[in-house]
């Protein structure tokens, strides 16, 4: 692959850079002399600004100094775009001159790839020189990460969904679709009538994403045992597999929201280039994304790390890269900079919330993606609990029940300033660990019933485990836990600790088997204390039952719809 060509090329020639050069020191900086033995080899890659000079020409000595210094201080940009700085003595090297056209002295010619650019003829100021080489040299790393992005991405997915219809698969069929590429795959069952609405919606939706990406459906009456082995727990279900990876869809089940997400899984790719100038835009469009900063130092390696970590967030989490220098300094970043990093970014907020320095570990860089794949602070719904609280990273949820209007405003704001603290200085946890708020007062029943959380006690927050089903809201110190960072950061300590005695969540059934147990018990010694009474009540009891029985007669009984509690 060309990108792993200019890796290796890259790496050699910082390698040589670094033998020659010191930059501890000044006084044993060098500045880089070509020859014919040596000019074309190292011109042939990269980005490369030569003086032709002589030691008895004035205008060269008079210069001297700012090349000097110019070369010093753009030294980091061989790392970063793959930039160097040279020169070539015309007094020694008469040949090579004359073959390059050289016909004054000083003059600087661009050599890009090998290739001579027309020689520079701006004025050779600190600042002119410096702006010069600053846009050529952003410019190149650009191109370059765009050419070996293409190269990467070749043509996969130009022969998807030839016919643009919805391919009827099973098992099998499903794994020979997900081998060539993004499958957006309905799970349905023909009773459904939520399926039977959506039918229409989605052949519109194949039809759109004809030749640009496959749409498939598995029917889970005809395949049950598969359609349990992945988890499906209700109909329809949508997700989009890519490799060994699958997201599922949460949003509205129309044609534009469906194609908008379909949209997103079109490119192979994970990684999106921008520039310094995008960068702002960029951030305030999106909640929760993801940046990469590379150089010529990242590796083949890395980039296919963290392609890797991101690929299940792909059509949930946008991801973004760069090479451009001016990004790194927007960015505040060390000169010279690390070989690559990884940034999170949250809340519409220009400054990350975390970042990951490489090398990093596959281990290290799937745990940060997951710690930062949700805003700092995100509410907790009908549509994201299944993912926040079920799903596979198994993290470890902070949940704040708020009160409404301009009240719950404030205190989202108290528990968004807790999260980002946490992230920013809390303890590393094998799992990620979520910060989610929900309204405390329209799901009241739910958080009394699971955690003991009363209405008359907002704003309240626990730390729940959802693996294990269980849940915190005591201290290491022994007290209630309450609304601020201490009390939290204290029980999560605890729990990752061990110190702290979990509570069971009590789930729906578990709360009707008591609620039922609690209410015989009730009759019973009502029946035994007013026989007439409890007579009266089972009566009207087998009333009420047959009535509802009749209102039900003629119903499908696999008809459902989905639950409007949060579990």
């Amino acid at each position: 692959m060309r990108l792993q060509h200019i890796v290796y090329w890259a790496l050699a020639l910082t390698s040589s850079v670094f033998a020659t050069t010191s930059t501890d020191d000044d006084d044993d900086f060098q500045l880089r002399q070509l020859t014919d033995d040596n000019f074309k080899s190292n011109t042939a890659q990269g980005l490369w600004l030569v003086e032709h000079f002589s030691p008895k020409c004035g205008h060269c000595r008079a210069f001297a100094p700012t090349w000097t210094q110019l070369a010093k201080d753009k030294q980091h940009l061989e790392r970063l775009t793959g930039f160097h700085m040279a020169q070539v003595n015309c007094l020694a090297q008469g040949d090579l001159c004359n073959s390059n056209g050289i016909k004054f002295y000083p003059q600087l010619i661009l050599y890009s790839d090998g290739k001579p650019l027309p020689h520079y003829g701006g004025d050779r100021s600190y600042a002119d020189l410096s702006k010069y080489i600053d846009e050529h040299s952003s410019n190149y790393a650009q191109d370059v990460m765009k050419v070996a992005q293409v190269d990467a991405e070749g043509t996969s997915g130009v022969y998807a969904n030839p016919e643009g219809k919805i391919a009827e698969v099973d098992e099998i069929g499903l794994e020979a679709l997900r081998s060539a590429g993004p499958v957006l795959t309905e799970f349905f069952a023909p009773w459904c009538g939520h399926c039977k609405k959506l039918r229409p919606i989605y052949e519109q939706l194949a039809e759109a994403m004809k030749g640009k990406l496959n749409i498939a459906a598995v029917d889970c009456e005809a395949h049950q045992a598969f359609c349990r082995r992945v988890g499906i727990q209700g109909y329809p279900t949508i997700r989009m597999f890519h490799h060994a990876t699958s997201t599922e869809y949460t949003g509205a089940r129309s044609l534009e929201k469906l194609k908008e997400f379909a949209s997103k899984a079109i490119k192979v790719t994970t990684l999106h280039p921008i520039k310094v100038d995008d960068f702002e835009d960029v951030v305030k469009q999106n909640e929760a994304m993801f940046l990469y900063l590379q150089n010529f130092d990242t590796t083949v390696a890395e980039q296919n790390s963290v392609k890797a970590a991101l690929e299940p967030l792909i059509g949930s989490v946008p991801a973004f890269t760069s090479s451009d220098p001016q990004l790194y300094k927007r960015l505040s970043i060390s000169n010279p900079p690390p070989t690559s990093i990884l940034f999170a970014f949250s809340s519409y907020s220009s400054r990350p919330v975390g970042s990951l320095p490489f090398p990093a570990s596959q281990a290290d860089v799937d745990r940060f993606v997951q710690l930062h794949r949700f805003p700092t602070l995100v509410e907790l719904t009908a549509a994201n609990h299944p993912e926040i609280m079920k799903g596979d990273a198994k993290a470890i949820v902070v949940l704040g029940a708020l009160h409404k209007g301009s009240e719950g405003v404030k205190e989202q704001e108290r528990l968004d300033e807790i999260a980002r603290a946490w992230k920013k200085g809390g303890r590393r946890f094998d799992q990620p660990v979520w910060f989610v708020w929900v309204d405390g007062e329209k799901w009241s029943g739910w958080l009394k019933q699971s955690y003991g959380i009363r209405k008359r006690e907002l704003p309240a927050v626990v730390v729940i485990d959802p693996p294990n089903n269980e849940y915190y809201d005591t201290t290491i110190e022994g007290s209630r836990m309450s609304f601020d960072g201490t009390s939290t950061f204290s029980v999560l300590e605890g729990f990752y600790q061990h110190f702290l005695k979990p509570k069971r969540v009590e789930t729906t059934l578990e709360w009707g088997s008591r609620s039922a147990a609690e209410t015989l018990i009730s009759l019973g010694q009502t029946s035994v204390e007013h026989p007439f009474v409890a007579m009266i009540t089972l009566i009207g009891t087998v009333a009420l039952f047959v009535f509802l029985l009749q209102k039900c007669i003629g119903r499908d009984p696999k008809e459902s719809t989905l639950p409007s509690r949060l579990d």
